[in-house]
């Protein structure tokens, strides 16, 4: 028994020296917040204040002064009751979260405290590590030794997540309700405090079902701790909300706003440039173009279906990039599609191909037969490409029917009479330099972000001069110096003659007249003004771009995972297309399209056979 108790005694000794040693090393490890809260303002191309951020994470800061009372009290109620007793994790919290998982045998309960929690969110990831833990409890144990409770309970409050790119409670209440903190009445703060715990789950813009549910769990809570009578929280229960109409047009720039944090952050990353004391961030985002492709994504993607779409539209010859959607919805997914995922762009290259097929030689009436065929490579190698769904129409086809219906056949005769490395070499003149000269790259097997395909699309738009695609056009100091001022640089990339023949042919994709085997591939999907549009599927991907002297917009659709893609799927891209360039067209009827040269002339062909035809449809060819 004795040595038992000699036992206990020594790994309590051993238990407190090693506390001690902790929180010594806590206190005398600095942890600063003051930079956490430095103001850097994001603008948008009209100079309106798009976002102010603390640049960690997209929030502004509320002193803990400006916070009510009856919100901080309900907020530790529900989070953490002991949070004035414990110093930065709570043994009595731990111990029954312990117990009531592994009793359920699954995590049905949490231990982190409101200190545990703010170290996460303002140092953290979300990752689930054990690692990840201890780091977290040590910055607790910092933020416990080193600031006082207010100063803890404020940056927690700052750091919230409640979805929809909104961060704090004080921001959160302009957002759901369009009212300051002072003005919630019971529902309303209940409905605040339960979003966090999961805003995928309970938003109520989202899941109105499981937010009330997590609502009156929230305002049970806060009867318990007497901070409400039962009769308010039985009224609180009972009473309909009224959403903030405005919420919307808030959340619509959150996938542009992180891909500029996240720009900056690279290049002071890089030393390009100096921002310690916060600063002024100027963009091309446009509202009213981003508003519009999200009233696309919304009237055209099932938020329920695990598909994913994201989209990015540009500004021909300035290379500005207007808007920008990297997901279907920015509180289910913060993963930008648009700029960090790399996808097989499929048949979406050949408009490139075929602007090589031009410089050397070939022109719009230029002829192949479209027929099953097998190439021999070389002697060992034999490459044997099918059309989709393995239909051919069996005769001798035109440039412009082959882009009209994405025809394969046609595509690597061009790739292999051209030599493999002249499509190869046009790639990496757009420095997509993990292209290879290979027979398949005539039909696109090649990954790109979206960005960089539309990037090419663009140099189309803009007659063939290549501008870097920006987000950024000036970055000020806070002192209001310039540090950084964007070089909107071109380069003619493309032959200006050869281009508008290309832009003029991918109007096939919607004409017709060039139907064979199968309809035109963007048939039924062309927007009211005229544009020329490519689209592209591969097993996994769908996708479309178009684009007119205004605008280049480009689609893509797809799993995560790159799991195959249904049919069904396939048109998702096209209508959000369509939607988004009539949208951008309300009410007029025309939009700009390209002029002719004195090098070039129209013909009225038969789109099919390239020969002409009064019948037929207007193509501009090279003059002779």
């Amino acid at each position: 028994m004795r040595k038992l108790l000699k036992f206990f005694l020594a790994f309590t000794i051993f238990g407190f020296i090693c506390l001690f040693l902790f929180y010594t090393a806590a206190a005398f490890t600095p942890l600063e917040l003051d930079s956490k809260k430095e103001r850097f303002t994001i603008y948008d191309i009209n100079n309106n204040i798009l976002y102010e951020t603390n640049f960690k994470k997209e929030l502004t800061w509320t002193p803990i002064e400006e916070i009510p009372e009856n919100v901080k009290q309900a907020v530790v109620a529900v989070e953490d009751k002991r949070f004035y007793q414990h110093h930065g994790f709570d043994v009595i919290r731990i111990t029954k979260a312990l117990i009531s998982n592994l009793m359920e045998g699954r995590i049905v309960e949490g231990g982190s405290t409101i200190t545990q929690q703010m170290a996460k969110n303002l140092f953290l990831s979300n990752e689930q590590t054990f690692t990840r833990k201890l780091e977290e409890l040590f910055y607790a144990a910092r933020l416990e030794m080193q600031y006082d409770k207010d100063a803890i309970l404020e940056g927690y409050l700052n750091t919230l997540y409640y979805g929809h790119g909104v961060y704090g409670i004080k921001e959160a209440a302009d957002f759901f309700f369009g009212l300051p903190l002072n003005e919630l009445d019971n529902a309303q703060l209940a409905m605040l405090i339960g979003i966090p715990n999961g805003p995928s789950l309970y938003s109520p813009l989202i899941n109105e079902e499981n937010a009330h549910s997590r609502q009156a769990v929230i305002l049970q809570v806060m009867a318990n701790a007497g901070l409400i009578s039962e009769a308010e929280m039985q009224a609180a229960i009972e009473e309909p909300l009224i959403y903030n109409e405005d919420h919307q047009e808030n959340t619509n720039a959150s996938y542009y706003i992180q891909a500029v944090i996240d720009e900056v952050n690279a290049m002071i990353s890089r030393g390009e440039i100096s921002l310690k004391e916060g600063g002024n961030i100027y963009t091309y985002y446009d509202p009213d173009v981003q508003k519009k492709l999200v009233e696309s994504f919304r009237n055209n993607v099932d938020l329920n279906d695990e598909l994913e779409t994201s989209a990015i539209i540009t500004q021909p010859f300035t290379g500005n990039i207007l808007a920008i959607q990297g997901g279907k919805d920015y509180t289910i997914t913060q993963y930008n599609r648009s700029i960090y995922a790399h996808r097989q762009v499929a048949s979406t290259i050949k408009p490139l191909l075929y602007y090589t097929a031009l410089e050397s030689g070939f022109t719009p009436s230029t002829t192949f037969m479209s027929t099953p065929t097998t190439f021999q490579i070389d002697a060992q190698n034999e490459y044997a490409p099918t059309n989709y769904n393995e239909l051919y129409p069996n005769r001798e086809i035109s440039m412009i029917n082959a882009i009209a219906m994405s025809d394969n056949i046609y595509a690597v005769k061009t790739h292999l009479f051209l030599g493999m490395d002249t499509l190869d070499n046009a790639l990496k003149a757009f420095g997509i330099e993990n292209s290879q000269a290979v027979p398949s790259l005539a039909l696109g097997t090649v990954d790109m972000s979206l960005l960089e395909l539309s990037t090419i699309y663009n140099t189309f738009a803009s007659c063939g001069q290549y501008i870097k695609p920006a987000m950024i056009s000036a970055i000020t100091n806070s002192y209001n110096n310039v540090v950084y001022e964007r070089d909107m640089e071109t380069k003619r990339l493309m032959n200006l003659d050869s281009v508008l023949m290309i832009n003029q042919m991918l109007t096939a994709t919607f004409d017709i007249k060039n139907k064979t085997v199968n309809f035109p591939t963007m048939y039924g999907s062309e927007p009211k003004v005229q544009v020329g549009a490519k689209s592209g599927t591969s097993e996994a991907d769908s996708l479309v771009i178009g684009f007119n002297p205004e605008y280049t917009i480009a689609v893509w659709s797809g799993f995560d995972d790159s799991r195959s893609l249904d049919k069904e799927y396939y048109n998702i891209s096209k209508r959000i297309f369509q939607s988004t360039f009539n949208s951008l067209y309300e009410g007029e009827e025309t939009a700009a399209w390209y002029q002719l040269t004195n090098n070039l002339m129209e013909r009225r062909v038969d789109p099919i056979t390239g020969k002409d035809s009064l019948l037929g449809s207007i193509y501009w060819f090279k003059k002779e």
